[in-house]
Formats: structure tokens, C-alpha cells, sequence
């Protein structure tokens, strides 16, 4: 097919307050049924690219213009999206209810509205989970909901943004079935990716972008991804294991109602300084377990020692451990990215000049410095991302949790992120315990490699 559905001419938008423009002059088409790949470093556009299409940039200045040449039959959308943070556009109980919300608000009569939930599931492979309360959903399967949400409105462009971010290794290779499928079914894709190697094979076009503006237009994978991989591996901190232990568990276990066991008997101890991987797949257990430690969930049996804390709760921890959340934007709530570092240093009793000093440092660290006076929330989820680890940062705790911290991050800036993280031991002793579903960009960062799998935990290195 060569009639193109969507058609971007001269796109342009700079965000409130921003001193630069997002996009610049993008120009772009794209064929019915092709599936196109936007990729780029971090805060190149991406993102505010997919939002443009999608009609969401309300409030800065925007040129230019972006038309979807389909018709619209009134019971359909024309531009579908699943956002980088999929739980972010779920909002019902049950997945049915969650599948149905799209179509009745375009008014789609119910017998219709029945059939597509059904169609929806089924092409994402949740046809069995209607009933299901999706609050206990993996972040795999929130994303396949996500998109059988978006699917149910019948769009004639789907677009996905970073839809690889909190997915495993299992996860992808699903997520590009389903949308090999949704191609042969005639389905237009536009996604916004860092790493589009799981779909080479169902990729026809890779747009590369840089500050903003198209810079490479291609039918292979653009080398800036190719190169991206090839690094000097990190050394190892070489920590002491007789030193001082800071996070010390015995026998936890817990069970949720919806989904059974989550932790089962977990037995663990780390130690001051030392640099940790919590590895394994969606619903392993991985964030049960860092929110047990952080005292965010209270486990059915067994004990926690955290940092010197027994039985942790959120407000003995202020100062002793950070945590990362998976979704950055469940932390994020000041004006601007250094009231959201400065807030904690405030509670600890920080004076302005000393919080100020201690904010510049975390940005500084962070590599968003120039992103100081930004509102969190307007920024992209990389970006948020690196604001919410410099407010865990900056009091420079004793422990730092992170749950999948590499959402949202290119390549280059993964190993950035690693060489900040193997930093803090060396500058404040502290701890680092990474979950996350992929192994390591550098597999020498780690000082042990843990497996959690179906709660149970195991070390496959050290």
C-alpha cells in the first residue's frame, strides 16, 4: 500500500517556560499499514512527536500542521495511543471495564461493544482475563491491556511509546507477535523506541531524531544503535563482605488475594556499599519485595533490617533509604524539578543555602541541570525518571532502592545511570540494589546478580 494516513508538514512546538524548542520543522509521512520507528536519544522528541499526532500538546506554541487522512465513522478514533507508562491510562476496576471505556464514550452501541471487547483480548492474548482486577496485573500485562483498550476504539493509527520500557525478555518477544499480527490485519504503527532491535522484523522505516528534528530517514537499523552497545566494562567495587550489613531479611513471605504467592521464604543479606542486581521477569516478585523493604507493604511473616531500622516503615526511613518507584510520575508533585530534589533535604532540616548546594550537586550528578525550573510532569519519562533519582539521591542515603530504573533511558544513558550508581558507594557508603527485568547494559557493574523467581530468590553470581 502506498496511500499515506498520516502526514506531519513543518511541525513545530516549544513546552511553557521552555527556552528551546521540542520539535523543530518535522516533516514526515507515513504509509497505511507500514510500521515506522522513531528512535533517537532521550529527550530528543520522540515522545512530544507521538503526543503531537495524538492532539495532547495543549499550552505552548505549536506550528504546523499533522492530518490523518481516514475517515471517521463516528464510532471509531483516529489516532490511538499506549503511553510509555501503560498504568498511567488505565483507570477502571476490571479489565472488561477497562476494554469497554473507550467505546462508550464514542457512543458505540453494546452488542458492539461486547464484540470488540472480545476481538481486543483475544489479539493481545488476555482473552481469558475479562473478569480480572487489573490492579494485580504484571507490567506486561498492563501494557497488553493498554493496547487492547486502544484497539477497542477501532483506531486507524496506533501509536506506542517505548513500548519495550518495563517489559521482559518474554515480554517483548509477545509484544512483537501481537504487533506483527496487528500488521498483517492492516494496522498503521508509529512507535517511539531507544532500543527497536526485538521488532527488526516488522519494522519497514526508522526515523532517527536529535533536539528535536528529523535527522536520518531509513530502512535499516539506524548505527547509532548499533554502536551504542560496544563499551569498557565497569570494575566491580570490590566491597569487603565483612564489612557492615544493611539490609538483612529472614523468612519473608507474602501472598496477595487476587494472585497467590509473591514472596515465599526470601532469605537475604547485603552489605554497606555493596552494588546489587535483583534480577528477573514481570511478576517475579521484584518490586513485592523492594516495597517490602522500604516498608511499603506489610509481609505476611518474616523480618526486615534496613539501614539499621528494624520493621520498616516510610517514616523512620527519611534520609536512610531512597526508592526509586518503577512509574516516576507516582513520586513527582512540586513546581519544578528543584523544589521535587530540595523536598526531602527540607524535611531532614537542611538550611536553604546547604539544600540549594545539595540540589545543584544531585542535578549536577543527574545530568539535568538545565532542567532545574522545568515542571516535573512536563517533561518526558526518561527525563522524570533522572528527577525522581536525584531527589532519592540527594540526602544521600544509606540505601537506594530502584525499581527498573532504566525506563525511558537510551543506551548511553543506562551506562551513565550505572556509572552515577557505582559513584555513591565510593562518595557515601551507600548501597545500591537494582530490580530490573534485563540484565545489565554492563555486567560488570554488579557485585552479585540475585534471581527472583515466583518468589523465591537465588543468586546467580557474586
Amino acid at each position: 500500500m502506498t496511500d499515506h494516513v498520516l502526514n506531519i508538514n513543518a511541525l513545530a512546538y516549544t513546552y511553557p517556560g521552555a527556552s528551546r524548542p521540542s520539535l523543530a520543522e518535522v516533516s514526515c509521512s507515513v504509509r497505511a499499514g507500514e510500521c515506522l520507528c522513531v528512535t533517537g536519544n532521550s529527550g530528543c522528541g520522540k515522545t512530544t512527536l507521538l503526543h503531537a499526532v495524538k492532539g495532547l500538546l495543549h499550552g505552548g506554541r505549536q506550528e504546523g500542521t499533522v492530518d490523518v487522512a481516514v475517515p471517521d465513522d463516528g464510532w471509531s478514533t483516529l489516532v490511538g495511543i499506549v503511553f510509555q507508562s501503560a498504568e498511567s491510562q488505565i483507570l477502571c476496576t476490571t479489565v472488561a471495564e477497562e476494554v469497554a471505556f473507550g467505546p462508550e464514550n464514542l457512543c458505540v452501541p453494546p452488542a458492539e461493544i461486547a464484540l470488540r471487547i472480545r476481538r481486543s483480548l483475544r489479539s493481545v492474548g488476555l482473552g481469558d482475563c475479562e473478569e480480572r482486577n487489573v490492579e494485580r496485573f504484571s507490567a506486561g500485562q498492563k501494557q497488553r491491556l493498554a493496547i487492547a483498550s486502544v484497539l477497542s476504539m477501532n483506531p486507524a493509527v496506533l501509536l506506542l511509546d517505548e513500548p519495550t520500557s518495563q517489559l521482559d525478555s518474554a515480554g517483548k518477544r509477545r509484544l512483537c507477535d501481537i504487533l506483527a499480527g496487528l500488521k498483517r490485519h492492516g494496522y498503521t504503527i508509529v512507535m517511539a523506541e531507544h532500543d527497536p532491535r526485538p521488532f527488526m522484523t516488522i519494522i519497514d522505516r526508522y526515523l532517527t531524531m536529535a533536539e528535536g528534528r528529523i535527522t536520518a530517514d531509513s530502512a535499516t537499523l539506524p548505527e547509532h544503535i548499533v554502536t551504542a552497545f560496544r563499551h569498557a566494562p565497569m570494575v566491580r567495587s570490590g566491597v569487603d563482605p565483612e564489612k557492615q550489613t544493611t539490609i538483612a531479611v529472614d523468612g519473608l513471605s507474602l501472598t496477595y488475594p487476587e494472585t497467590g504467592t509473591a514472596l515465599k521464604d526470601v532469605n537475604l543479606r547485603v552489605h554497606r556499599g555493596e552494588r546489587v542486581l535483583l534480577y528477573g521477569r514481570n511478576g517475579a516478585g521484584k518490586s513485592s519485595l523492594l516495597r517490602c523493604l522500604a516498608g511499603l507493604e506489610t509481609p505476611d511473616a518474616g523480618t526486615i533490617e534496613l539501614a539499621g531500622v528494624g520493621t520498616p516503615r516510610p517514616d523512620r526511613m527519611p534520609g536512610k533509604v531512597g526508592f526509586l518507584f518503577q512509574n516516576p510520575a507516582r513520586q513527582l508533585f512540586a513546581e519544578s524539578v528543584h523544589d521535587e530534589v530540595a523536598f526531602t533535604l527540607r524535611r531532614l532540616g537542611f538550611d536553604r543555602r546547604e539544600a540549594d548546594h545539595t540540589v545543584a550537586e544531585a542535578l549536577e550528578l543527574c545530568g539535568i541541570a538545565h532542567l532545574a525550573q522545568r515542571a516535573p510532569l512536563t517533561l518526558s519519562f526518561g527525563e522524570q525518571h533522572r528527577v525522581a533519582l536525584a531527589a532519592v539521591v540527594a540526602p544521600r542515603p544509606g540505601v537506594l532502592l530502584l525499581d527498573e530504573p532504566f525506563a525511558g533511558l537510551d543506551i548511553p544513558q543506562r551506562l551513565t545511570l550505572l556509572a552515577i550508581l557505582a559513584e555513591m558507594p565510593a562518595r557515601y557508603g551507600t548501597t545500591v540494589l537494582i530490580a530490573s527485568h534485563d540484565r545489565l547494559p554492563d555486567e560488570g557493574w554488579a557485585d552479585r546478580t540475585l534471581l527472583l523467581n515466583g518468589g523465591t530468590l537465588g543468586t546467580i553470581s557474586a
